[in-house]
């Protein structure tokens, strides 16, 4: 950071909007999630468009962010960021007035996604121009905590605006934020454009963005079951698509051209697996965040303001943790605290595996999702230091649309596998009771009938009322529907976890001055 005065308070204040900022696209990930009971009635619509519309919003940042990170090379990073608050700006506004699911969908989804991916590789690039060494470190430090607090807080938030206010008060919240990020812009630095929109190949850019969108986009339609031959061959696409970008690059490396995204990034190691912790830890994040509303308004009966209430002992691990990280690094080395924050997390999630049923109180979940947070916490500032120190100045723009790819690649793929796993938890877990309960007499092709039309209205019926008799058949089938399911998804969340720690293992130490060695051919 520049040493005199008014750079340093410019300094702050840059760290200060870009973290207000990554906040509330963060937020935007999450804090619906304990709505969705509330749209579907306002929108008149269901739980499955809704679901969609969450997705989409990350899917949307997902495809696009390699191509916003490579545009602040066009405009200048403070241009790019301010151009993507601007668009975000326009989409909360649309969200927030919406009357039906197609309106939420262009606002909050395509808009506001499409001002994410401008504004979320320029935070990061912001920060590491306007901050070095340890300043940069603890920048970078609170950026990352701060967003993913934005994630884990959004249930609560949005359970408090949509209990006591409308989920509507939750897009205007938002828009003051936008509206104060560009009141103050002038206090962040200016960075020259240092290419031109036409030094741009743009077939790298359909190839990158249709191959990420094709990819995620066969993952959700596993959601039916009855389509998995045509999901699994969009995957395919959508890999293939990915395989020939990168073949594409390395072609105009090897020419001397302007690639779209220097993949020589990726020979660094710890670029690499700092990337793909990142992913990891953001799936199981978004994963949880998604399923533990199902759980809690579906089976608890508790409403969108308890639910985030629930939540709360993930977000403060997370929160304290996320700001110790840095202090603690220096005690103990960056790349172990990785590690041993996929071990904590890991347990956090090994213990709800086994906590929930039909009476499961909130106080059962309250250790397990303290521990997720505590090691979410002290890995997730970490990793984003870890990739964006292994890059020189010079490719700075890259490597934060390629971190930023990941993170919120990571997010949409969390929402959609969990969701995938939950409902094939429920397939097995009501196959179980029925045929435990009733053995013989019905056909997995009447269950599964059955089984579509419950999971499509699951989180607009209250099954609470089943409590009042357990002896009953109808209990002891939902007991065992509802215990298979979530152990499911959280044996899952726990094997990920796991991969996360073993990929950890190889990153290497950090060097104390980041000496970045040259990427060369």
């Amino acid at each position: 950071m520049e040493n005199d005065t008014n750079s340093n308070k410019i300094g702050w204040m840059a760290l200060i909007l870009v973290a207000l900022s990554s906040f509330i696209i963060a937020l935007d990930s999450t804090f619906m999630n304990v709505a969705i009971t509330n749209l579907v009635v306002d929108l008149h619509t269901t739980v499955s468009a809704i679901q969609i519309i969450i997705t989409v919003y990350a899917l949307t940042m997902a495809s696009l962010m390699l191509l916003g990170g490579k545009m602040q090379d066009v405009v200048g990073r403070k241009n790019a960021f301010l151009i993507g608050a601007a668009i975000y700006g326009v989409g909360t506004t649309v969200a927030a007035l919406s009357i039906n699911a197609t309106m939420l969908l262009i606002g909050w989804s395509i808009l506001e996604g499409v001002g994410a991916a401008l504004m979320t590789p320029a935070t990061a690039s912001i920060i590491t121009g306007t901050y070095t060494g340890k300043n940069r470190a603890f920048a970078i430090g609170i950026w990352t905590a701060v967003a993913s607090v934005g994630a884990a807080v959004g249930p609560l938030i949005g359970g408090f605006l949509t209990t006591f206010f409308s989920w509507r008060w939750g897009f205007g919240l938002e828009l003051v934020i936008v509206i104060f990020v560009l009141a103050l812009s002038h206090r962040i630095k200016y960075f020259a454009p240092t290419m031109k929109l036409s030094d741009i190949d743009k077939f790298s850019v359909l190839l990158s963005s249709f191959g990420i969108f094709i990819f995620v986009l066969g993952i959700l339609s596993l959601n039916a079951p009855k389509d998995w031959i045509f999901s699994v061959m969009m995957m395919v696409v959508g890999i293939i698509l990915l395989i020939i970008f990168y073949l594409r690059e390395k072609k105009i490396i090897s020419r001397n051209e302007i690639p779209f995204t220097d993949i020589r990034l990726f020979k660094d190691r710890n670029f690499t697996l700092g990337s793909l912790t990142r992913l990891i830890m953001q799936l199981a994040l978004a994963g949880a965040v998604f399923v533990l509303p199902v759980f809690l308004q579906q089976v608890t009966g508790s409403d969108a303001f308890t639910t985030g209430l629930a939540i709360l002992p993930l977000t403060i691990g997370l929160l304290v943790f996320a700001l110790a990280s840095s202090r603690l690094s220096n005690k103990i080395s960056p790349h172990y605290l990785i590690s041993i924050g996929f071990l904590i997390a890991l347990a956090g999630s090994f213990f709800l595996s086994f906590q929930f049923n039909l009476n499961t109180h909130i106080s059962d979940i309250i250790p397990g999702t303290l521990l997720l947070g505590i090691g979410l916490g002290l890995a997730l500032p970490i990793t984003g230091n870890i990739v964006l120190s292994s890059a020189d100045d010079d490719k700075q723009s890259d490597a934060s649309g390629i971190l930023s790819t990941s993170v919120n690649l990571g997010s949409s793929l969390g929402t959609a596998i969990i969701g995938i796993v939950l409902i094939l938890g429920i397939v097995n877990g009501i196959y179980t009771a029925v045929d435990h309960t009733f053995p013989n007499e019905f056909s997995k092709d009447q269950i599964s009938q059955n089984l579509t039309q419950y999971s499509e209205k699951m989180q607009t019926t209250n099954i609470t009322g089943l409590k009042s008799n357990e002896t009953s058949i109808a209990y002891k089938l939902v007991n065992i529907t509802v215990n298979h399911a979530m152990k499911t998804t959280f044996d899952f969340v726990t094997v990920i976890f796991f991969i996360g720690f073993l990929i950890s293992l190889f990153i290497r130490p950090l060097k104390e001055k980041n000496v970045k060695k040259k990427i060369t051919d």
